[in-house]
């Protein structure tokens, strides 16, 4: 059996990456970073070529997000609980959106995508609030290709300037972004207590001075 050459080789890939991406959406266990990134990191060691990942990985992301969003704004997420892997699948995309919030805003449509787990919550979020599909749209595709164009310049970024062997260069630039993510999880999320603790507080000054009056 012959090992596939890279015209063959390349298209296989991209085709698999597609899938992932879109799939990743409702299941975000699935690596669609750990494809993205390595692609650039294929791209600068010339095993693919770079405009057209860009390509696959903004379309990818841009189709699973409007399929996503459509399955919650036509309230179609029953479907989902006819077999025992869609109840899974709908309890964990619920999960999501509680975590995240029920009220989308339009720039969460482009930045969250880039926490883990914020791309399934932002679009589900506004599934369910029954955002405008025009801005929706418009937010997602250039919510995609941000998010394309970050991980594929970090993984070319990773394989050009280390010199280090594909596999090697590609789990550098999964850790890069994963710790990236993670800390801006943590930022946001702090920053979020802090102006729940301070609403709160607020709240009880306003309570103790109806009550003193």
């Amino acid at each position: 059996m012959e090992i596939p050459g890279p015209d063959l080789a390349m298209p296989l890939y991209f085709l698999l990456m597609f899938t992932i991406i879109v799939v990743d959406v409702v299941l975000p266990v699935v690596p669609s970073e750990l494809m993205v990134i390595a692609a650039g990191t294929m791209a600068s060691h010339g095993n693919l070529f770079l405009p057209a990942a860009v390509l696959v990985a903004t379309t990818g992301s841009w189709v699973g997000d409007l399929a996503l969003f459509m399955l919650f704004r036509r309230r179609l997420t029953h479907w989902l609980d006819r077999f025992r892997w869609g109840r899974s699948v709908h309890s964990g995309l619920r999960r999501a959106v509680e975590k995240a919030g029920k009220s989308p805003t339009y720039a969460g449509l482009v930045a969250v995508r880039f926490l883990p787990g914020g791309r399934t919550a932002s679009v589900a979020a506004a599934g369910i609030a029954e955002v405008a599909l025009r801005p929706f749209l418009v937010l997602t595709a250039l919510g995609a290709c941000l998010w394309a164009a970050w991980l594929l310049g970090l993984g070319y970024l990773t394989g050009a300037s280390t010199g280090l062997p594909l596999w090697v260069s590609v789990v550098l630039g999964t850790a890069v972004g994963t710790l990236v993510g993670l800390v801006t999880a943590a930022v946001l999320g702090l920053r979020q207590r802090r102006r729940a603790k301070a609403a709160g507080a607020g709240e009880t000054e306003e309570a103790a001075g109806s009550d003193s009056r």
